[in-house]
């Protein structure tokens, strides 16, 4: 839905448990696919004999979201369940936009990982940096949204499922170039102990969820919007709470720029290569030095993101 690459001139291809169809073509030349720095997808799922749309992540504006959902023919009403995987403005930006035209169901959960996502935001790291935004509560409560605010993880929508905090057990400990504003647009009694009576916390995205399905015959589809608590950390989360080991697909951003270093980078291809996937889908913040890597190590497994894509999972 939202990225930062766009393209025209794709072809189909079928690989091994998935098609990738490219853009369709727009109607109107004067109308195009927007990108940005940012992220949603829309994720159909078939499960128990239905279809289920889980809309997860916003984009950074409203206006990107809308145009692309009108080209790609996605009504708000049609919306299952959505899911906040954190609260930067990159990733919720979007979301006042796709509300405030009054077609989404009332009752529409809204998973988010934490009351922190809440919190108003600083972009960088010292206490007088500019503001990165707030997530629009009010807004929110008007639409009639279900908010389930939960570290653990939750099935969404009867289909896939939500990480929960993703604890750091690899190597990664990526540093978030953003901080909080505890008790600004978030309640500090539902805040960790160690941070409500603060009143700046350089961020460490503890709130951050992934996104993850299970292909049946092919294993799990790990969906790491931006990654901050680390792609490898998100997959493991998400084979621990599934008790599914086989890695079909690893889609995202995996936070592998500035203040990243290319070392790490290529430490994390290393272990990616260890989780063998079959494809790795790296889009948004996942930075030219994984990338690059990554198509020169996976050649076969590494696919570019490209806005109005559509990835289609489990055929045969």
């Amino acid at each position: 839905m939202i990225d930062s690459t766009t393209g025209v001139f794709g072809m189909p291809v079928s690989l091994p448990g998935l098609h990738v169809m490219p853009p369709p073509p727009t109607t109107d030349y004067r109308t195009a696919f927007a990108g940005q720095w940012g992220y949603s997808m829309l994720a159909t799922a078939f499960a128990g004999g239905k279809s289920h749309k889980i809309l997860i992540d916003f984009g950074y504006t409203s206006a990107a979201l809308l145009n692309n959902m009108l080209l790609l023919g996605i009504a708000p009403e049609t919306i299952d369940a959505m899911v906040l995987s954190h609260g930067h403005y990159d990733h919720f930006g979007g979301l006042d936009g796709f509300l405030a035209g009054g077609k989404v169901r009332h009752g529409t959960p809204l998973f988010v990982g934490g009351e922190e996502a809440f919190c108003a935001r600083i972009r960088g790291t010292d206490p007088d940096g500019p503001s990165f935004g707030a997530i629009d509560l009010p807004a929110i409560r008007k639409a009639g949204l279900d908010i389930v605010v939960s570290g653990e993880p939750k099935l969404v929508a009867g289909s896939g499922f939500t990480t929960g905090k993703i604890p750091f057990v690899s190597a990664e400990h990526p540093r978030v170039p953003t901080a909080m504003l505890p008790g600004q647009n978030c309640d500090r009694a539902l805040l960790d102990p160690a941070k409500r009576d603060k009143t700046f916390v350089v961020d460490d995205a503890e709130h951050e969820l992934g996104t993850a399905f299970n292909v049946a015959g092919r294993g799990l589809v790990v969906i790491g919007s931006c990654s901050h608590r680390g792609i490898i950390n998100t997959v493991r989360r998400a084979q621990a709470v599934s008790g599914v080991d086989k890695i079909h697909a690893i889609v995202g951003g995996f936070h592998l720029i500035p203040p990243q270093t290319r070392d790490q980078a290529l430490a994390t291809l290393t272990m990616m290569q260890a989780l063998a996937p079959d494809y790795v889908i790296p889009g948004h913040c996942s930075g030219e030095a994984f990338i690059s890597a990554a198509m020169a190590a996976m050649p076969e497994r590494v696919i570019r993101s490209v806005v109005g894509t559509r990835y289609i999972f489990g055929i045969a």
